[in-house]
């Protein structure tokens, strides 16, 4: 009784509330501000969601980060006097430090929960702790979300002359005693599968990565046995490629290791994590993102929307290869959430239905318009309106908390359930119904499982929440509320894929297209390089931009292999018996199969040499093929001329061969010219000796005359 009515005295006394907590609990530490000589951790936190009956325990340690030993280290229990008031409190407590500058946050001690950690804790020392609290004792007084926190106290000799406070560690505790009135919230969570597509044309895989994501332990491997125990609450979607890689895996694999080829050993691996996942989405189903979850952005921008559409029409098929049952498209999961203008409405023509977006991207037209819990939102494009579902980016920061330790996860689990909990208490009552899309900051996610599986569990569970799929969500009629597209800024353009990388990817797409032109029959020869490219083009690359690179210049390679197959044979000179003459190609079909190709000749300097392309040339799978091409050269001296074979589209086709053509013409002519040269040289000769001869004569004959 006594310790009921001291208890209640504390509560009184602590009328400071949340009122101070929001202002004060809003700043951050500074550099003037005291630093904790005691850093407290927590282990674990029981129970998830608190009953009436139940009992509060926190497992943690005390480290010590003083230069002093502290004398009596105790641990206590803190908690505030009323729930949190509004969500933005929740971020304020979390980054309140040990003694923020405004004041004491409205948490207070807890009577009766002092425990003696250690008598003295020297420097660097650390010791564990157990508090055990009937959550009856604790005191709470309504329904909704109370900070709770672990202090340690104790004191340092020469520094000290009481007990101080040396460390604290703020979280959060909701409360919803039987028989509270709370209307649930709604979430809507989006569990999405893709990883690093490094796969080349040929099928190798570039690196382990997949293959250990996919093993157990693995990051996907756990992505999909946390989705397996919560399949009723989670909504899938998946990466086509990654499926593909998969079910090729299943059958065998090669993989790049230090330069050499390996045959991979982790095909049960591969299936049986395909079979587990046809089994955790056979009633919910499961969504397909683009093939390669292509960087709609960057590739519009650099000219290949074409490329847009090809991944977001191939994605479903190929995801209903691998898995065996009709996996619908028509969505796409913006990077970052965030879409520029053009990339929409690319995404819109080529059938995207549906565009997961930040609600940050889409602020509403009237600020004092409340829209937490609008989860859906029509998008206008150029070919009409899509639905764009909106993510929290509260909850999706939450889930990005960091998560080094356990004591970094339990915060973090908490938060997210002290954020729920705010909102279920202070929207509205006729917005209560509204619904809140959890979501991954990326596609590419780490989840760790001690943070997400009890929160899928909680969503279930919690008096305050209840679980929604995005099929149920599509299907309710978009929101009325006037929104504006966010801008697409320097920001988000800047995190696309290198523009320089981008137009590499143009130009060898450019090159497949012409190879392909020249091939009568190229079934089984585009799909494979097209696929790869769409791989070099995954949004995958911007956060690992060298493997891209290595992906790419595979690519380029094969594809240079495959080119060089159709090659001329020509080579060394040829001299015409005049200023004009016919030039003999030999080209060498060494495909498995026919090609149609032209030929051109190109002199260098180009005045120098007059030729026509001569086309239609049909050769079949492992033969040659001879022409003659009819060219005129200007000039006497050698001229080095190009062989340019070209696709029926006359684009250049793979790399020119090297000849030189020469003309006799000229040096016919120069011989004639010398020649006339010489004989009047021998003309004027004989002239000049005739002269002289008969100026003799004249001169012998003159005296005769005189006598």
């Amino acid at each position: 009784m006594i310790r009921t009515i001291r208890l209640g005295a504390l509560l009184a006394a602590a009328g400071l509330l949340l009122a101070g907590l929001s202002a004060s609990a809003s700043a951050a530490p500074t550099e003037d501000q005291a630093l904790p000589s005691v850093r407290i951790v927590i282990d674990s936190l029981s129970p998830l969601t608190p009953k009436d009956d139940g009992t509060l325990r926190i497992k943690g340690r005390v480290i010590s980060s003083s230069r002093n030993s502290i004398k009596d280290v105790s641990v206590q229990l803190r908690r505030s006097s009323t729930p949190l008031p509004a969500r933005r409190e929740v971020v304020a407590v979390f980054d309140a430090g040990l003694d923020p500058p405004d004041g004491e946050p409205a948490d207070v001690p807890l009577p009766g929960t002092r425990t003696l950690v250690a008598p003295e804790l020297p420097p660097g020392g650390r010791r564990s702790f157990t508090l055990t609290v009937p959550i009856s004792a604790i005191g709470f007084t309504s329904a909704g979300a109370y900070v709770i926190g672990v202090d340690a106290v104790g004191r340092e000799d020469g520094v000290d002359e009481f007990d101080t406070r040396k460390g604290v560690l703020r979280t959060f505790l909701p409360w919803f005693p039987t028989g509270s009135e709370v209307t649930p919230i709604d979430l809507v969570w989006l569990w999405p599968l893709a990883d690093w597509p490094a796969r080349t044309v040929d099928g190798i895989l570039l690196n382990n990565r997949t293959p250990e994501e996919l093993s157990p332990g693995g990051r996907l491997e756990r992505l999909v046995e946390i989705g397996m125990q919560h399949r009723s609450t989670v909504s899938w979607f998946a990466d086509p490629a990654l499926l593909q890689t998969a079910s090729a895996m299943a059958e065998g694999y090669q993989v790049r290791q230090d330069g050499a080829l390996v045959l991979g050993n982790r095909e049960s691996q591969a299936r049986a994590w395909l079979d587990t996942l046809a089994q955790a989405t056979r009633i919910r189903g499961i969504r397909s993102l683009p093939y390669a979850d292509i960087d709609a952005s960057a590739v519009t921008r650099g000219g290949m929307s074409n490329d847009v559409v090809r991944a977001v029409t191939r994605g479903p098929g190929i995801a209903t290869a691998a898995l065996g049952v009709p996996v619908p498209g028509g969505l796409y999961w913006a990077p970052f959430g965030r879409v520029d203008r053009p990339s929409l409405n690319v995404l819109a023509s080529a059938g995207v239905t549906t565009i997961v977006l930040s609600a940050d991207a889409m602020p509403p037209t009237d600020e004092t318009i409340p829209t937490e819990g609008l989860a859906t939102a029509a998008l206008p494009t150029s070919v009409g309106a899509i639905r764009a579902v909106l993510t929290d980016p509260g909850l999706t920061r939450t889930l990005s908390l960091p998560q080094r330790s356990a004591s970094d996860v339990i915060l973090a689990r908490q938060r997210f359930l002290a954020e729920t909990s705010v909102l279920s208490q202070t929207l509205p009552p006729d917005q209560r119904s509204r619904a809140f899309v959890v979501a991954p900051p990326s596609t590419r996610w780490q989840a760790t499982a001690s943070l997400v599986s009890p929160l899928l569990r909680a969503t279930r569970t919690a008096p305050w929440l209840a679980s929604r799929t995005l099929t149920e969500l599509l299907e309710s009629p978009a929101p009325s509320t006037s929104r504006q597209r966010g801008g697409y800024g320097d920001r988000a353009r800047d995190a696309e894929l290198d523009p320089d990388y981008v137009a590499r990817i143009a130009r060898t797409s450019a090159d497949l297209d012409a190879f392909t032109a020249a091939i009568d029959n190229p079934t089984g020869i585009t799909e494979p390089f097209s696929e790869a490219l769409l791989r070099a083009e995954s949004a995958a690359w911007r956060s690992s931009p060298k493997t891209g690179d290595q992906l790419l210049a595979t690519i380029r390679t094969r594809l240079s292999e495959e080119t060089g197959r159709v090659r001329v044979l020509s080579e060394g000179t040829i001299t015409f018996s005049g200023d004009n003459g016919k030039v003999p190609i030999t080209i060498s079909n060494d495909l498995d199969r026919s090609v149609t190709v032209g030929v051109v000749l190109k002199g260098r300097p180009p005045l120098r040499l007059s030729s026509q392309p001569l086309t239609g040339i049909r050769i079949e799978p492992g033969k040659l093929a001879s022409v003659d091409i009819d060219a005129r050269v200007i000039g006497g001296d050698p001229l080095t001329v190009s062989v340019q074979l070209l696709n029926p589209d006359g684009v250049d086709y793979g790399d020119p061969a090297m000849i030189t053509v020469a003309s006799t013409a000229y040096a016919r002519a120069a011989a004639w010219v010398v020649a006339a040269a010489f004989l009047a040289i021998v003309v004027f000769v004989i002239v000049g000796v005739t002269r002289r001869i008969r100026k003799a004569r004249l001169e012998r004959t003159a005296p005769d005359l005189e006598r």
